[in-house]
C-alpha cells in the first residue's frame, strides 16, 4: 500500500492509497505550498523532491513528490500517471531540452513573472540572468535592465554578471570571463550555440514588454569584449537574433561585391554598416547528437585530424552528412554526423571534400587521406552516398 503524509486543508489520511487521491487533495496541497513557500513546505513534510515530474498550474510548476507528500519508495511514474488521469497537466522534464527552442513555447510567449518562465524551462533560474556553465555553454539569458545593456531589437549588447555586493547590489569589483555565466556565453560564442533570450519589462528598452517577461527567440553570441565603464571592467557580448535557417548541402549562392572603387582601386566599403539577414549558406546546429559526436572524437577533425584550441577550450563542428533541411531531409542521428574542423566542414558542405565508398577522401578530385573512424561512432554509408550524389560533377 502506498502511504501519503497529511497535506493541505484537505488532508490525506495515513494508509490512504494513491487511487483514493482526488483533485481536491491536489488543489489543497498546491494552496498550502503557495502559502508556505517551497522551502518551508518541503521542510514541513520532509519531502526531498525529484527533478523529473511536475504538476503545472498555469505556468507554475510543483514537484509531484511535494504535491502528494509521498514517503520514500513511491514510484514517481505511477504518481504522474495518476495525476494526469485526474486532469492535471504533468510535465516530464526529461523530455525538455536544455538548449535551443522549448517544445510548445513559441516566440513572443508572455510570462507573468520569473517563476512562470522557470516553470516552462525557458529560463530556469529565478534570479540569475544567465543560465549555463563554461563547459556546456549558455542555455538562456534575461534582459531586464539589471546591468547596462544596449538593446537594438535583433542585436543586443549584453552585459555579463558578477562583481556586485550581495547586499547593496552595488558594483564593487571587475567582472571576469571566469564567472560561470560569462564563461558559458564565451563557450556559446566559440561553439556557435544558440541562446534563448527573455526580455523583462523595464524602461531601458523600447523592445521590452510592458509588463512581465516575454520569450524573444534564439540568439547567437557573435563577439565578446572586456570594457571599462564607471571605474570597473565588464564582460560584454554582442548577440544577434537568428531569423532564418537554410540548410544547404552544396550551396551555390552568388557572392556580390560592391563595384564602387576608392582612389586606390579598392572598394570604398562602409564605415557604419547596417545589418540585414537575407540567407544563411551554412547552418551549424548544436544539438545533443552533434555534441555527442564531437565529444566522442574530442573535437578532433575526422578528415584532417586537426584539433583547434581556443584558450583552454577545443573547438569543432558537427557536420550533417545528409543535410537536415529541404530538399535533403536528413535525420539528426549520430550515423549522419561527422566531427569536422571549420575548414573541412565548409569544403565538405560545398562538395570539395568527398568521402568515397571505401572511406578514402578526395579534395577537389585529388587524394586527401582517409576518414578517421571511432568504435563508438558508426557512420552510415547511405548518407555518404547521398552526399556524393548531391555533389556529383556533371
Amino acid at each position: 500500500m502506498i502511504l501519503l503524509k497529511t497535506v493541505g486543508v484537505t488532508p490525506y489520511s495515513d494508509g490512504m492509497d494513491l487511487a483514493d487521491v482526488n483533485g481536491k487533495h491536489v488543489e489543497a496541497a498546491i494552496e498550502e505550498y503557495d502559502q508556505l513557500g517551497k522551502g518551508k513546505f518541503l521542510a514541513k513534510y520532509r519531502v526531498k523532491p525529484a527533478e523529473r515530474f511536475y504538476v503545472m498550474r498555469g505556468d507554475w510548476a510543483y514537484e509531484i513528490e511535494a504535491v502528494l507528500g509521498m514517503v520514500p519508495g513511491v514510484e514517481a511514474e505511477a504518481a504522474a500517471a495518476h495525476l494526469a488521469g485526474l486532469g492535471s497537466e504533468v510535465q516530464d522534464r526529461s523530455l525538455i531540452p536544455r538548449f535551443g527552442p522549448i517544445p510548445g513555447i513559441p516566440e513572443g510567449r508572455a510570462f507573468i513573472d520569473r517563476r512562470s518562465a522557470a516553470g516552462r524551462r525557458v529560463h530556469r533560474a529565478l534570479q540569475a540572468g544567465i543560465v549555463g556553465i563554461g563547459k556546456r555553454g549558455a542555455e538562456s539569458i534575461v534582459v531586464s535592465g539589471g546591468y547596462v545593456d544596449e538593446d537594438y531589437g535583433t542585436t543586443i549588447i549584453y552585459t555579463g554578471h558578477g562583481g556586485r555586493d550581495a547586499d547593496t547590489e552595488e558594483q564593487i569589483r571587475d567582472q571576469t570571463f571566469d564567472d560561470p555565466g560569462n564563461a558559458a556565453l564565451c563557450t556559446s560564442m566559440i561553439d556557435g550555440g544558440v541562446v534563448r533570450v527573455v526580455r523583462g519589462a523595464h524602461i531601458g528598452s523600447e523592445h521590452a514588454p510592458p509588463t512581465g517577461y516575454r520569450y524573444e527567440g534564439l540568439f547567437q553570441v557573435e563577439d565578446a569584449s572586456y570594457v571599462k565603464m564607471g571605474g570597473f571592467r565588464f564582460c560584454r557580448f554582442r548577440m544577434v537574433k537568428l531569423d532564418l535557417e537554410v540548410d544547404v548541402l552544396a550551396a551555390r549562392l552568388p557572392v556580390v561585391v560592391s563595384g564602387e572603387k576608392a582612389h586606390d582601386d579598392q572598394p570604398v566599403g562602409n564605415l557604419a554598416p547596417g545589418r540585414r539577414l537575407t540567407a544563411a549558406q551554412r547552418t551549424v546546429r548544436i544539438t545533443k547528437v552533434t555534441r555527442t559526436v564531437k565529444e566522442i572524437h574530442e573535437n578532433t577533425c575526422q578528415m584532417c585530424d586537426q584539433q583547434l584550441v581556443v584558450g583552454d577550450r577545443s573547438y569543432s563542428e558537427g557536420a550533417h552528412i545528409q543535410a537536415l533541411g529541404a530538399p535533403h531531409g536528413g535525420p539528426d542521428v549520430v550515423e549522419n554526423v561527422l566531427c569536422l574542423c571549420p575548414n573541412c566542414h565548409v569544403l565538405f558542405d560545398f562538395g570539395a571534400l568527398i568521402v568515397q565508398p571505401d572511406h578514402s577522401l578526395s579534395l577537389n578530385g585529388q587524394p586527401f587521406g582517409h576518414l578517421r573512424a571511432h568504435p563508438q561512432h558508426q557512420v552510415d554509408d547511405k548518407y555518404l552516398a547521398h552526399h556524393r550524389e548531391a555533389n556529383r560533377k556533371a
